[in-house]
């Protein structure tokens, strides 16, 4: 069953409305949903699925040979299969030649690894003839390197041909209703903060309870369906890497090691090739690296490194440590007592994020300025969780995103006001200047200040999941 994506839906719907022949690149991590995205959209439309296996060339031909077979109408018998895949990528052109007609290779890394040149045959038929057709090509993969690498890079031999290439993002807060159609707002965001928005991992748990009992089942017990899934994800994507090396890394980043040299010193690094190491980590998405948003974009400063996946971070952070006792049944209850007395201090950055990325959807609405660029901002004075501003226009919004009970004040506000002209100091133009808060609560006198002032809004956990 697909939950929600009805904008990657609709992306879809509009290319295949055209008639000009396309190869789709579409990729992203693994449990993002990619095949049961593409599974539930070519269901009414004329269609061939092939889905690449781990197994050896002759075997993948086999098997997309009878599916053209299938496609095109004809009986199968049980051994047939084209010459050579040459053949098997021609037998598609009469397939589409008078209509559109969806291909989707599923896990293309995966028939690049059973038969290498498979690119090369694939541009060779392409520049022919297929390209003269209303072929509506998709090729999926998992390993983005391989991805980037065989389609994506410049010297690909697909490069330039395909005609859209799209990473399936992770869904994002406002999505989750759709799983959770009970939970409250709050309950939502603390949710996100520790499942992050990765499908499967938002339909491993029960919504008719809440989520710190779904942390108890699906986390924390031996027959939890999450127990192992980080690791069981990381010695796929790091196939053939030092796989407890780069654990490490991750766990000192987790619980709080975010520059290069807290890093080293936390995962007792010894490798001088350290570069190597977090530039791996961010080509498979696992990592992000974070600048401070300047005034100049030229400036440098040093970066800080996140994790990029909630789930990641939270199972890094209090689920790894324990992990030996937790899978023979020991343990639980006081790992389960720590995330709950924590729960609020594992929200508190991701709340963050989320306002960042609420801030740049809202952009131009609602009074806001035009933004173009979101990000946080620090420096020994200062630190802003929010900025977002657009150059061309000169406007910047300074946020601050505070997930506390307590009521954020006018008080809180000034404060807001002071770092941010740490920020302006020196600027040599005017900005117009805006403020954005998105608190739990807010003080009523702030919130009348906000009815008054054109510069200043409030946003709560039910704006945000709402979308507006």
């Amino acid at each position: 069953m697909l939950i929600n994506r009805t904008r990657e839906l609709g992306y879809l719907d509009t290319r295949y409305a055209g008639r000009r022949a396309e190869i789709v690149v579409l990729y992203g991590r693994r449990r993002v949903g990619k095949t049961s995205l593409l599974h539930h959209w070519v269901q009414a439309k004329p269609h061939l699925f092939f889905f690449a296996t781990e197994d050896d060339s002759a075997t993948l031909l086999r098997r997309f040979s009878q599916l053209i077979q299938l496609a095109a109408g004809q009986v199968v018998e049980s051994g047939f299969c084209y010459l050579d895949w040459e053949s098997a990528l021609r037998a598609l052109i009469p397939l589409a030649s008078t209509g559109r007609f969806v291909v989707v290779i599923d896990e293309f890394p995966r028939l690049v690894a059973a038969y290498p040149p498979i690119t090369s045959y694939l541009q060779m038929v392409w520049d022919m003839a297929l390209q003269h057709t209303q072929i509506f090509l998709i090729l999926t993969g998992s390993l983005l390197s391989v991805m980037r690498r065989e389609l994506l890079a410049a010297d690909s031999p697909l490069y330039l041909r395909h005609t859209w290439p799209f990473e399936l993002q992770p869904l994002t807060v406002s999505d989750l209703p759709a799983f959770f159609p009970t939970y409250s707002a709050d309950s939502l965001i603390e949710t996100y903060a520790i499942l992050g928005g990765l499908p499967y991992y938002l339909i491993s748990v029960d919504p008719t309870v809440d989520l710190l009992t779904n942390i108890r089942r699906a986390v924390l017990s031996p027959t939890g369906s999450l127990l192992n899934e980080i690791p069981l994800q990381l010695h796929l994507e790091l196939q053939g890497m030092d796989v407890r090396l780069y654990m490490r890394l991750l766990q000192a980043i987790a619980k709080g090691a975010h520059t290069r040299q807290a890093i080293t010193q936390a995962a007792g690094f010894q490798d001088k090739n350290l570069s190597h190491y977090l530039h791996t980590l961010q080509e498979l998405g696992l990592i992000i690296k974070r600048e401070p948003l300047e005034r100049n974009s030229q400036s440098q400063r040093w970066a800080l490194y996140h994790l990029s996946d909630p789930f990641l971070s939270f199972w890094q952070r209090y689920v790894e440590p324990h992990l030996a006792e937790l899978e023979i049944g020991v343990g639980q209850d006081a790992a389960w007592q720590t995330i709950r007395m924590e729960l609020a201090q594992v929200t508190a950055p991701i709340w963050e994020q989320v306002a960042r990325l609420h801030l740049l959807s809202q952009s131009r609405q609602h009074g806001l300025p035009p933004i173009s660029e979101v990000g946080s901002w620090w420096n020994r004075q200062a630190q802003l969780d929010i900025v977002g501003l657009d150059r061309h226009s000169r406007s910047v919004v300074f946020g601050e995103a505070r997930w506390r009970q307590e009521p954020f004040t006018r008080q809180h506000l000034e404060h807001l006001m002071a770092q941010s002209q740490v920020w302006l100091r020196g600027s040599d133009a005017h900005w117009d200047v805006y403020y954005a808060v998105y608190a739990r609560n807010f003080a009523p006198g702030l919130q009348a200040l906000a009815e008054e002032e054109r510069n200043l809004f409030l946003s709560t956990p039910e704006r945000v999941v709402q979308g507006r």
